[in-house]
C-alpha cells in the first residue's frame, strides 16, 4: 500500500518531567524508520510538589519522588493532559494520518501519559509504548483498557531494573495490568538507573517496525 504524506506512520513522543519535546527529539534517527514522522510536543509549565512547588515542563504533578505504585493521581492534571494530547491525535488524524497508524509513547511522566491516553482514546492506534512510566487511575482501568478501542492495541513496556526515580515495581505493574486486560504486551528490563538503555532503544525499533508493518 501507498501512503500519501500525511497518511504515512506517525509516532507521538512524551517526554518526562522537567524536559522539552526537543530532549527526545533524537529518537527520530535513533529508530530510523523510513517513512515514519514524529512529534515531540512539550507539557505545558506548572508548579510541581516534589520539587518544592518549583513551575517547570509537566503533564501532572508530582508529590514526591521516586514514584511507587502507590503513587496518588493528580486527576485534574491527568485529566487536562490526557484532553492535549487527545487533541494533538486529532489534530493528526484530520490532517489524513489513520489513527491506526499512529504510535503513542512516552518516557517517565510521559510513559504514564501516553499509557493514559492511549486506552482512553476513542479510536484505534497502532501501538503504545512505555518507558520507565507509571500506571495512573488505576480505579478504573478495567473499564478503560479493557473496554475501549484499544484494547487490543499493542504495548511496549521497558523499565530500568535500577531506577530509583520511577520504581522498577512500576514497570512491572503496567505489563502485568495490560496482560491481565488481553492486551498484547511486550516487557523488558534493563540494567540502567532512569533513563533509556541503548538496548532498549534497540527493542523498540523492533517493536515499531513489527506493528507498523502489522506483524
Amino acid at each position: 500500500m501507498v501512503r500519501t504524506a500525511a497518511a504515512r506512520p506517525f509516532v507521538l513522543w512524551l517526554h518526562g518531567l522537567g524536559d522539552t519535546g526537543n530532549g527526545w527529539s533524537f529518537l527520530a534517527s535513533e529508530m530510523a524508520m523510513k517513512d515514519v514522522r514524529y512529534s515531540f510536543p512539550t507539557a505545558p509549565t506548572a508548579p510541581v510538589s516534589c520539587n518544592g512547588g518549583y513551575r517547570m515542563t509537566s503533564w501532572m504533578d508530582l508529590e514526591a519522588i521516586p514514584v511507587t505504585p502507590t503513587l496518588r493521581d493528580d486527576e485534574d492534571g491527568l485529566a487536562a493532559s490526557t484532553k492535549i494530547i487527545h487533541g494533538l491525535l486529532d489534530a493528526e488524524i484530520a490532517k489524513g494520518t489513520a489513527s491506526d497508524d499512529i504510535v503513542l509513547g512516552g518516557f517517565s511522566q510521559g510513559g504514564a501519559m501516553a499509557l493514559l491516553a492511549a486506552y482512553s482514546y476513542p479510536k484505534p492506534l497502532r501501538g503504545v509504548a512505555v518507558l520507565s512510566g507509571w500506571a495512573a487511575l488505576k480505579p478504573g482501568w478495567s473499564g478503560r483498557v479493557g473496554g475501549g478501542a484499544n484494547t487490543k492495541t499493542p504495548a511496549f513496556v521497558g523499565h530500568g531494573t535500577q531506577d530509583g526515580t520511577v520504581l522498577p515495581s512500576c514497570g512491572e505493574e503496567v505489563a502485568r495490568l495490560l496482560g491481565e486486560s488481553g492486551v498484547p504486551t511486550l516487557y523488558k528490563t534493563y540494567p540502567v538507573e532512569h533513563g533509556a538503555h541503548p538496548e532498549e532503544l534497540r527493542a523498540l525499533k523492533g517493536w515499531m517496525e513489527g506493528v507498523f508493518s502489522g506483524e
